[in-house]
């Protein structure tokens, strides 16, 4: 049976990464109808984090370089035993400084920076390598707000229609091959988040937690178009 697995970016390695919002804020800020279908047109991907383990210094180099700009201290920490950094109340000049210097500073291939915002103001960037990268397209997505969660929206998805498909069975395999790795995780072009994949995920459906609420409104609400409020009902057939 397939497992609903969680992409949750707060993990033990993302701990200062816990969303900001509050369920008395959503009524304000968040433009997409809660528990409803929307058809969408995403483009996810997925790949893998470079780990310490297998980086040379052609990759350290310009990580330590990079983090160095908005911290200066010799015992910083990279995140769970990858290239991935993590700096929470990050300020408009620093991460002006950090995207200067990402765009000044070529890796050699296959490995390419990546670099986002988390809830705002917590700056996450670190290396990649796209030999391994995963893609699927996306046509239905939702928003359910989640109190275990701390009533925060999470951003429901699947990479399939409910049965297995060859797109469901490439991703398994690839989350077999990732397995305990960071992946950085893109849709339509924007970063989102950068997980620890602690299990092999053997069904097409994703669940996205701290995506922050401006990009959740440009995601859904751009081109796309709600289709049906999801109800959950007991349906009785006579015999």
């Amino acid at each position: 049976m397939n497992k609903l697995v969680t992409l949750a970016l707060i993990l033990f390695a993302f701990a200062p990464l816990q969303a900001k919002i509050h369920f008395t804020d959503l009524p304000d800020t968040l433009q997409v109808d809660l528990d409803t279908k929307y058809a969408v047109r995403w483009s996810v991907t997925f790949t893998p984090v470079v780990s310490q383990g297998s980086a040379t210094i052609d990759l350290f180099g310009p990580m330590f370089n990079a983090v160095h700009l908005i911290n200066e201290s010799e015992n910083f920490q990279l995140a769970n035993g990858s290239l991935l950094y993590e700096q929470s109340n990050c300020t408009k000049e620093q991460l002006a400084k950090v995207c200067k210097y990402l765009a000044q500073t070529h890796l050699p291939s296959p490995y390419e920076w990546f670099i986002g915002l988390q809830n705002d103001d917590t700056l996450v960037f670190g290396i990649k390598d796209t030999t391994d990268t995963f893609r699927a397209n996306v046509a239905e997505a939702s928003v359910h707000i989640e109190p275990l969660y701390g009533n925060i929206p999470l951003v429901n998805f699947r990479l399939d229609d409910g049965e297995p498909t060859e797109t469901t069975q490439t991703f398994q395999d690839f989350t077999e091959r990732n397995l305990l790795k960071a992946i950085a995780t893109k849709i339509n072009g924007a970063f989102i988040m950068a997980p620890t994949l602690n299990s092999v995920i053997e069904g097409g459906a994703i669940q996205v937690t701290s995506m922050p609420i401006p990009l959740i409104n440009e995601l859904f609400c751009q081109d796309t178009e709600p289709e049906i409020e999801i109800i959950e009902e007991a349906v009785i057939i006579d015999e």
